[in-house]
């Protein structure tokens, strides 16, 4: 198999295992006696166990190993610790297993994306997007699955301990045709702190971020709360929006050459606007779907262009640029999820979520912020 098809199976796998829990949600929350407040306060020790990871990930992890070596060790940590959450019995322990579930997306997000933009320039052409694309692709199916699951009666604990070996062996089968030397052998700090043009970089894929990881969070409680979505229906508002973000993701190497990044930023932006405003107002549940659709749109090219133009930023190596990179967005979801949760406690979900149209705005006003950036990624691809 080629490194090229290789890595971007990776981020297949990579999406299908975040994503495969998200239907359950509702029902974990139901199960652990959760009000929206404390489900929000738990949901936040995800991004949090992503933030806390990801500082040493460049140091610790990227610089010691091979991208197939980088690749296999954080996925196992990835697909065991994807058990946890089906395991916890109450609010602590549900929060502590999210927390190391986050230190397991935090490995593979940095070596999956460093591998991903050296695979991008040893074969001279961009495939950033469509990797991102894959992981999207991944979400659905995820989502699909999770989905499957509830309608056949199966609970948390029984899919997630079934699905996490599986994904664990096929993620390393599939990485045998990566390269076998560091990902990255430039010494750098121990922690992969953004400097200041990364940091002003970083704002744009910030204010994405909230919007995704609020989608991915809340869009089945959404559904379930104020639509009255049956069991099998609470993971479509998910479902449609990993779709959109998948499709737009596959054709964004493209899309990216062809209009500009700058162009593809305002779109997202206002596409972002307009979703929030659609599931605001949305009287049933079809109508919210369109909603959740327009926010795939929006989250879907945004991180992944912001992803090459920070590994191409000079004076570190990609790796440690892209562990800083994602330590600022990430902490998008830091905030997302829990300030919903306890904005709905006080005005309702709906409104909770009409509260991040300030952040679909910073995507379309921080838009040129890609140019010069983008410029330089296009030179060296």
């Amino acid at each position: 198999m080629s490194p090229v098809a290789a890595i971007r199976l990776i981020f297949f796998l990579d999406g299908l295992i975040i994503a495969k829990w998200l239907p359950h949600l509702p029902d974990i929350q139901t199960h652990l006696g959760l009000d929206v407040g404390q489900l929000g306060l738990a949901l936040a020790a995800l991004p949090l166990g992503i933030m806390s990871s990801l500082p040493l990930v460049g140091t610790f992890v990227l610089s010691r190993l091979s991208e197939r070596a980088a690749i296999r060790v954080t996925f196992a940590w990835l697909a065991l610790t994807s058990i946890l959450p089906g395991l916890a019995w109450d609010l602590p322990s549900f929060a502590i297993a999210l927390f190391f579930y986050g230190s397991g997306i935090a490995g593979v997000e940095v070596a999956m994306n460093a591998t991903a933009d050296a695979v991008e320039g040893r074969v001279g052409r961009r495939i950033m997007s469509s990797c991102h694309g894959l992981w999207s692709v991944g979400n659905l199916t995820g989502a699909a699955l999770g989905s499957l699951a509830l309608s056949l009666d199966l609970d948390a604990t029984v899919t997630l301990t079934v699905a996490g070996p599986i994904l664990m062996v096929l993620a390393y089968v599939l990485t045998g045709g990566l390269g076998s030397s560091p990902i990255s052998s430039a010494p750098g700090p121990a922690l992969a702190l953004p400097d200041f043009p990364l940091l002003v970089l970083c704002l744009l894929p910030f204010s994405a971020c909230v919007l995704e990881g609020a989608m991915a969070d809340w869009a089945a409680v959404y559904l379930r709360i104020e639509h009255g979505a049956q069991a099998a229906l609470t993971g479509a508002g998910f479902g449609v929006f990993a779709a959109v973000m998948a499709a737009t993701r596959l054709a964004g190497d493209r899309l990216v050459d062809r209009v500009g990044p700058v162009l593809i930023a305002r779109c997202c932006g206002v596409s972002g606007i307009l979703g929030l405003l659609v599931i605001w107002l949305a009287p049933g549940v079809w109508p919210a779907l369109a909603g959740f659709a327009l926010m795939g749109f929006a989250a879907s090219l945004i991180f992944p262009i912001s992803v090459t133009a920070a590994a191409r930023q000079p004076g570190r190596s990609p790796a440690m640029n892209i562990a800083s990179l994602s330590l600022i967005c990430f902490s998008g979801y830091v905030i997302g999820p829990p300030v919903v949760g306890f904005i709905a406690d006080l005005v309702g979900l709906r409104n909770a979520l009409a509260c991040l149209i300030p952040f679909a705005l910073g995507v379309l006003i921080l838009a040129p912020r890609l140019q010069a950036r983008a410029t330089a990624a296009a030179v060296t691809a």
